[in-house]
């Protein structure tokens, strides 16, 4: 896959190029320095309406990612491609209305720049006698300053409207899941923006291809291929909150006590190991920590002086979804697992692998829901059990 690569950043957000932008600049050289015959006038009038188009485009997604922050939501970077930008966020927000808040953030961005323009556009055309729309229309071919700021004008329009089709990922499939999800939930809502959203772009790829505008068919596919990629990101979040981390995670009898010393946790390969007082999570031993320790010597000193004193626990019958956003927010890679504040085991990064492969193997029917269940009843029996053999140990 190409890599991006950061421009500048503006309220924490990297603003990024994707490599394909080229193809854009090579479409400005060729339709405003040669097809139009304008020639070095006409390369430069090109290349500042595309300048000027990509800051609206960022602007626009200002807008989605600064009132995606208001809720809370974490903003990694806006990316420009040459169909426009694309805002990657932490996550989407639950809730119908946070959703389309944040996807109406970004055409209300452009309607308040065109609402600005909107008198200097009046005043130049008084001042050319304009006396219709078509004189308007007609001076977007023209190279100089009129010719511009009709352009950038006419482009927030367009941008308003283009965005807020119901064809999803853009922002009116958005807003047609956030609506839809408050009747037949997210999952099934998402599923439903995506078939119109496709829809609507086969439609859109006909139209282009009967107008001879071979542009209409590739924003087409981009519609097709983002909103089943949306589609996959969803059904990959139902399933992990479906999902409980007691089923996934790792058993490693009882954990170890901060009273024990560093050889005794090495265990012929260090690991990620929950530190346990009574049966409650005191801390956590990183294998980085112990490595590091005992790399240094310090194979007698106690795990409590090298012990991460900080506990972040989940109960096993936390969703695996959240646990994984608890572990991103919080930059865990192993978090204790506990049942009524006791612990059980751990869950770690290197699990989520063979939870993508569950999810990946099954299609959550009825029938695999109860097989889940089963699973899990199996095995909480089995650490029961394992629980009742260490305390007879420990107590021994």
């Amino acid at each position: 896959m190409l890599r991006s690569y950061t421009i500048f950043t503006i309220y924490g957000i990297a603003i990024r190029v994707h490599p394909t932008f080229g193809i854009l600049l090579l479409w400005v050289i060729f339709h405003w320095g040669v097809q139009s015959g304008g020639g070095l006038n006409g390369l430069v009038f090109g290349f500042t309406l595309m300048i000027a188009l990509f800051a609206f485009v960022v602007l626009h997604e200002l807008g989605h990612s600064l009132m995606a922050m208001e809720y809370g939501v974490r903003v990694h970077d806006i990316t420009l491609l040459p169909i426009g930008g694309v805002v990657r966020l932490d996550h989407v927000p639950d809730g119908g209305r946070r959703e389309a808040m944040i996807a109406l953030a970004g055409p209300a961005v452009n309607v308040a720049i065109a609402a600005a323009m909107f008198p200097v556009v009046l005043a130049y055309g008084a001042a050319r006698s304009y006396g219709s729309v078509d004189d308007y229309v007609h001076s977007l071919n023209e190279v100089g300053f009129g010719g511009l700021l009709i352009s950038l004008f006419f482009v927030n329009i367009t941008l308003v409207i283009f965005n807020l089709i119901p064809a999803f990922p853009m922002d009116g499939g958005r807003i047609l899941r956030a609506v839809t999800s408050t009747f037949v939930g997210r999952e099934r809502a998402t599923r439903f923006a995506v078939v119109v959203g496709q829809l609507i772009a086969v439609a859109i790829a006909v139209v282009g291809i009967l107008a001879g505008d071979y542009l209409l068919p590739l924003m087409a596919l981009f519609v097709i291929v983002a909103a089943h990629g949306e589609w996959r990101a969803v059904h990959m979040e139902s399933a992990l909150r479906r999902l409980r981390v007691g089923q996934f995670a790792l058993w490693d009898r009882g954990g170890i006590s901060p009273d024990k010393l560093l050889r005794q946790a090495h265990g012929g390969q260090p690991k990620d190991i929950a530190v346990t007082d009574g049966g409650h999570v005191v801390g956590m031993l990183w294998r980085r920590q112990l490595t590091e320790a005992l790399t240094a010597g310090k194979s007698e000193v106690p795990i409590a002086d090298v012990m991460d004193p900080i506990v972040i626990t989940v109960d096993l019958n936390d969703s695996v979804y959240d646990v994984q956003h608890l572990m991103r927010e919080t930059g865990r890679w192993a978090v204790p697992v506990v049942e009524e504040g006791f612990y059980r085991g751990i869950f770690t990064t290197d699990r989520f692998g063979h939870v993508y492969r569950s999810v990946n193997g099954q299609t959550f029917t009825a029938k695999a829901q109860r097989a889940l269940v089963s699973r899990l009843a199996e095995f909480r029996g089995n650490r029961t059990r394992a629980s009742r053999d260490w305390w007879r140990r420990l107590r021994a």
